[in-house]
């Protein structure tokens, strides 16, 4: 089920990257971004009540600062990627987002673990192979024009 979760969680970020460029080429950057977390917010509100059944019980006087800064780097990545999402294909957004992520989870499990087996290196080699291979393959070769 997780799996099922996190390909369709991986679906979404890219319609959600799709949409709010869209938004920010019709409205602007920020206004799409204002728009996008007024919006999540409200949808936030709204499943907190449904699930905690209208009592609120949250205390956030033992939560680290920096635990807030998530909200921070979503607002960034959601305005890079309004940027970008106009300028390249959603497949090429795709693929390099997923680069992304790609190297810097290799980097916190190795934070985390304290240790960077050799099988996820070689396993992260291969699909980043993979995605170079995938994105010049889409290239138009300069001796067929």
């Amino acid at each position: 089920m997780h799996i099922f979760f996190s390909l369709f969680a991986g679906g979404l970020v890219i319609l959600c990257i799709s949409i709010n460029g869209r938004l920010a080429s019709h409205v602007g950057l920020i206004q799409a971004g204002i728009t996008n977390y007024l919006v999540g917010l409200i949808c936030s509100i709204v499943y907190f009540f449904i699930t905690s059944n209208g009592s609120p019980t949250i205390l956030y006087s033992n939560i680290p600062f920096y635990y807030f800064l998530g909200g921070v780097v979503g607002s960034v990545i959601m305005l890079l990627n309004s940027i970008i999402i106009n300028h390249l294909s959603a497949v090429y957004v795709t693929v390099l987002v997923f680069i992304g992520q790609l190297s810097i989870g290799v980097f916190i499990d190795y934070l985390q673990e304290g240790d960077l087996p050799v099988g996820k290196v070689i396993g992260g080699m291969l699909i980043l192979a993979g995605l170079i291979v995938y994105i010049k393959g889409g290239e138009k070769d300069s001796l067929n024009t």
